[in-house]
């Protein structure tokens, strides 16, 4: 009966704690990587700053992003600065793919939740209008018939064939700043995607972000 007993313990504590959601299993390695997406706890609004709690949000959601993909970098083959493109690509479409099987639940609004979209697309509201404004349209425009079309979807691969678009500079500086593992990209049709530098893929997206 003791026994019996303990087996019952076993298992309900592992059953606790594979249920918890704090751990993968990286089936590679035997190792364990932050989850990708976790529930992340809203923060209070500063008075002085009734934006503080979605960028905290924000920056919350984007943190633990950047811990898990590091974690899962760490046991993939290095990206080193080589003249063989065919190597640099293959070692990115391992960490690709080991993202993509760790954090296949994930989904639009993972990072951009409906609030901070909102609050990014109030934000570069101010540049796109007036004299200045015209000249950031021209700007993205005058792209449009060169860099790729994306097809946006949570952990599919931003096209490498073509030219990247560029995010012009006082866009940039509306938004919060980015660690150098993912940038902000503006597609042809006008969205705004976070995209992953080392895996090459689409972290998350806001549709329509500019107008």
């Amino acid at each position: 009966m003791s026994k019996l007993i303990r087996m019952v313990v076993v298992l309900t504590l592992a059953a606790g704690i594979g249920g918890c959601g704090m751990l993968s299993r990286d089936h590679d390695k035997g190792r364990t990587v932050p989850e990708p997406i976790t529930p992340v706890q809203k923060a209070t609004a500063s008075p002085a700053n009734p934006d503080s709690a979605v960028l905290a949000d924000f920056n919350a959601r984007l943190d633990h992003y950047i811990k898990f993909q590091r974690e899962v970098e760490r046991d993939s083959p290095k990206q080193k600065e080589t003249a063989d493109h065919a190597n640099t690509v293959a070692a990115q479409e391992i960490l690709a793919a080991k993202i993509r099987s760790l954090r296949r639940n994930a989904k639009q609004g993972d990072i951009f939740t409906p609030e901070v979209a909102a609050l990014f697309k109030r934000l570069m509201n101010p540049e796109l209008k007036g004299p200045e404004g015209k000249e950031t349209r021209q700007t993205l425009s005058e792209e449009d018939g060169d860099v790729a079309v994306v097809w946006l979807k949570v952990n599919a691969a931003y096209p490498q064939t073509e030219v990247l678009a560029t995010t012009p500079a006082n866009l940039l500086e509306r938004l919060p700043q980015l660690p150098m593992d993912v940038e902000y990209r503006i597609t042809a049709k006008r969205h705004l995607v976070l995209r992953d530098v080392d895996a090459n893929i689409i972290v998350d997206y806001i549709l329509n972000a500019i107008r």
